[in-house]
């Protein structure tokens, strides 16, 4: 692919797999920055946005006309918008633009006994201003990371169904954010990764 690809088509390609992402808190931050319309799908004329801001910061001796752009935007879309609807949903840009690590994805979260330390690391992972609450864009970076873990095709609704089942059963003091023993007591209840999105037989 890197010798078909064109020299700035082929760098986005070798960014995405040099430069992840941190967190899928700062993937949020990157999502809600360019879904400018909040229409929960990153459109072609948004994926330019991007394309042009990645390229901008990362290869600043290079001026990319807005034909390219165009070009390198389609091109992007044939990579990775898999339904092929002409935007990206979370779980295609999330192909474009990966995380790091999931760190629910280690093996203390599948049937492993957590421990304290397990459940305050995730916490400090997800409370990324130090607030003591899980909130907005770090609620919904701790949402994604569990969705990728049960399915390879999400987008913004499944996000929003999750959080609404999550919140509706962990958040006891309904602020809408989860605190760390609210997350402590998901985590330890349910460690693989149901999270009460489906009834429990032993409650």
């Amino acid at each position: 692919m890197a010798q078909i690809l064109p020299t700035e088509e082929n760098f986005l390609l070798l960014f995405r797999r040099d430069n992840p992402v941190e967190s899928s808190v700062e993937f949020m931050r990157v999502w809600r920055q360019f879904d400018k319309d909040c229409s929960g799908y990153i459109e072609a004329d948004e994926l330019k946005a991007f394309l042009r801001h990645l390229l901008k910061e990362n290869k600043k001796d290079i001026e990319v006309t807005e034909e390219k752009l165009i070009e390198y935007t389609g091109t992007m879309l044939q990579l990775f918008d898999q339904n092929k609807d002409g935007k990206l949903q979370l779980s295609e840009m999330a192909k474009l633009l990966p995380v790091r690590e999931n760190f629910l994805c280690r093996p203390i979260f599948k049937g492993a006994r957590i421990t304290r330390k397990d459940i305050d690391r995730v916490f400090a992972l997800y409370d990324v201003d130090n607030n003591g609450t899980i909130e907005n864009d770090e609620l919904n970076g701790f949402l994604k990371d569990l969705l990728s873990l049960v399915n390879q095709d999400y987008d913004n609704d499944d996000i929003d169904f999750m959080k609404s089942a999550i919140l509706d059963k962990w958040d006891l003091n309904h602020d809408g954010k989860i605190s760390r023993d609210e997350l402590s007591m998901l985590l330890l209840q349910q460690g693989r990764m149901s999270l009460g999105l489906e009834d429990e037989e032993n409650e």
